[in-house]
């Protein structure tokens, strides 16, 4: 079972909540842009502005509650189906009861993908192409700076993609001996298994940490060339910089989440492959 296979067979679930998931965070985009033109509206003694960001946040916040209520009914069900279902192929071809137990964990993760990590992967999506764009249009300068931290985080992961799927496959072989290793109450047994677990989850945050650390210095240039760009620019106005800084911290906001995004497909990819087996 791969996350393609799962789309395909609950599509129109899935693409139900995609829909409302893209449109609350496309009203959250707008809102700076919005937040600006509402301060320069009421320094000038009009409240135009204001009503507009009252109505775009009013509508963001309907559409995320009702999204929110409709994705654990929907995923719920989407789970017990197909942990039901792995548990009958698993059992089918003779595995072990230990291999069972883990794989039909594993498959949740799966599941979980699109009730929790697809909606991280969506808005962070939608936040650095929506800021970009808005940048593109407010100040070129910017715009290509943000371009250029693209492509050094994609040298980035592409640096530490063998060494992040190292790691989550020794990680997974070990969370599948699990109830194996329990079952022998060997105390020496149980105490180097969990261990193990913690070596490789220890490797994986460090990795994750130098990951996190050379994008936050990338970012922390970015901000700086943000301020001197958005005070020194032609007519500067305090909306106009409000809103040019605000896109600038949510494309901030919106990579941070990239590295998380990026391990999490990772992890999945090897769960794919053990539960095709």
């Amino acid at each position: 079972m791969t996350l393609f296979q799962i789309y395909k067979r609950f599509r129109w679930k899935i693409l139900i909540t995609f829909s409302l998931l893209s449109t609350e965070n496309v009203l959250t985009v707008l809102q700076p842009f919005v937040i600006g033109i509402a301060i320069n509206d009421i320094l000038n003694q009009s409240f135009d502005g204001l009503i507009w960001f009252s109505a775009l946040y009013l509508a963001g916040f309907v559409i995320g509650i009702s999204r929110r209520f409709y994705d654990t009914r929907a995923y719920t069900k989407i789970y017990a189906t197909i942990a039901s279902e792995t548990v009958e192929r698993q059992q089918a071809r003779d595995e072990k009861n230990s291999a069972v137990i883990a794989r039909a964990a594993l498959a949740k993760e799966l599941v979980d993908f699109f009730e929790q990590d697809l909606p991280f992967t969506v808005s962070s999506i939608i936040k650095v192409t929506g800021a970009m764009g808005m940048l593109l249009f407010l100040d070129a300068p910017l715009f290509l700076g943000c371009l250029g931290c693209m492509v050094l985080f994609a040298l980035i992961y592409w640096a530490v993609e063998g060494r992040i799927s190292r790691f989550h496959k020794q990680l997974n072989d070990e969370i599948e001996r699990r109830v194996e290793v329990i079952s022998k109450r060997s105390q020496p047994a149980i105490v180097a298994h969990f261990r193990n677990q913690a070596k490789w989850l220890v490797k994986l945050s460090d990795t994750d940490s130098v990951t996190f650390g050379i994008m936050e210095l990338i970012l922390f240039g970015l901000m700086m060339f943000a301020l001197l760009v958005s005070v020194n620019g032609p007519n500067p106005t305090a909306g106009g910089i409000f809103s040019i800084l605000s896109y600038v911290l949510e494309f901030a906001e919106g990579v941070f989440f990239l590295p998380m995004i990026f391990q999490q497909l990772l992890r999945l990819k090897d769960i794919s492959a053990r539960l095709k087996q």
